[in-house]
């Protein structure tokens, strides 16, 4: 299985680098994927998902949206 961030489905791309001479040579631009390991309360179990820090950031701003939702319809926080 290749790495892709399971969130926003970024993979890695292929290009060329070209040095100063204007030669070019193919070359891989490497995505920043990552393991992490996530809590789901609901089904009380720990999943592993590969994530880029684009999407470790939009899964938080996701969370956090869902939070103040429920802050907004009364739950209470534990402290």
């Amino acid at each position: 299985m290749s790495k892709f961030c399971q969130v926003t489905r970024k993979t890695n791309i292929f290009g060329k680098q070209i040095s100063h001479s204007n030669k070019k040579s193919r070359r891989i631009f490497k995505a920043n994927i990552f393991r992490k390991r996530l809590f789901l309360i609901n089904k009380n179990k720990w999943i592993t998902i590969f994530l880029s820090n684009k999407g470790l950031k939009t899964l938080n701003k996701c969370l956090i949206k869902g939070l103040k939702h429920l802050l907004n319809k009364g739950f209470k926080t534990l402290t």
